[in-house]
């Protein structure tokens, strides 16, 4: 039996610290896993707003994403990119780069779902609020070729939106996922989506569910770096550097 404190499962209230929990325990040893589950129970913080953009002073004002966020952002990686570059990256990743093209390729399947929410006649059929990534063409072909880490593969492979009442809850599957440079941002990412799906369906936010089967560190002396970091707080100075 796994001793409490093992186990791969991370739960908070927003994005900041859900993450920063997450890289703890995993730097830290406490559950020896090779995949993560995470609950955010309060991802999004604001629906007033008009149109969705992706720009940064935009979506900051929708997400919850925690005490995180600035030290994140300002915090400089070996490679020379910084946090700030990819949060941004991850959010473009999802709204207008290789998961928004692979969720439009044949038919918008995130504009279906939406249309069926506001139905509001749903019965059975919650199970089948799914959006399907991780496409047959060109993804699947591409990772059963006889070649070892073939590149542009999509991580995440699924969202599924779940009504319940009133609100709507997300679950988002990955197939495997850097920590320390793109699980903030995907995860803000997600809460973003969300947000968009509660504006244009009339629920209520729910709760994020994040699932990676390959939870795995693009390079530990980041992540230790980052978690020593992200435990000493934000800075006092907000101004952060965005590009590589």
């Amino acid at each position: 039996m796994i001793a409490p404190e093992t186990t791969p499962y991370v739960a908070a209230p927003e994005v900041g610290t859900a993450y920063s929990a997450l890289l703890q325990s995993r730097l830290h040893g406490l559950f020896p896993h090779d995949y993560h589950i995470i609950h955010i129970s309060d991802p999004v913080s604001s629906l007033d707003y008009q149109n969705l953009t992706i720009e940064r002073a935009d979506w900051e004002k929708i997400v919850n994403a925690g005490e995180a966020l600035y030290p994140f952002e300002s915090f400089e990686f070996y490679d020379g990119t910084t946090g700030g570059y990819w949060v941004q990256d991850r959010i473009e990743e999802l709204f207008s780069g290789m998961y928004a093209a692979r969720l439009t390729a044949r038919r918008n399947q995130i504009q279906l779902i939406a249309d069926r929410l506001k139905q509001g006649n749903h019965g059975q059929t919650t199970n089948a609020l799914v959006a399907q990534v991780f496409q047959l063409e060109p993804d699947l072909r591409k990772a059963t070729h006889g070649r070892p880490l073939a590149s542009n593969i999509a991580c995440l492979t699924q969202l599924q939106f779940k009504p319940r009442r009133e609100q709507l809850h997300l679950y988002a599957t990955f197939r495997s996922q850097y920590l320390d440079t793109k699980c903030y941002g995907n995860l803000l990412s997600l809460a973003l989506l969300l947000a968009e799906m509660c504006r244009q369906t009339g629920y209520e936010p729910g709760y994020i569910v994040e699932t990676a089967h390959n939870s795995i560190f693009r390079d530990s002396s980041d992540a230790r770096r980052l978690h020593s970091v992200l435990s000493n707080g934000a800075p006092k100075d907000r101004h952060v550097n965005r590009e590589k």
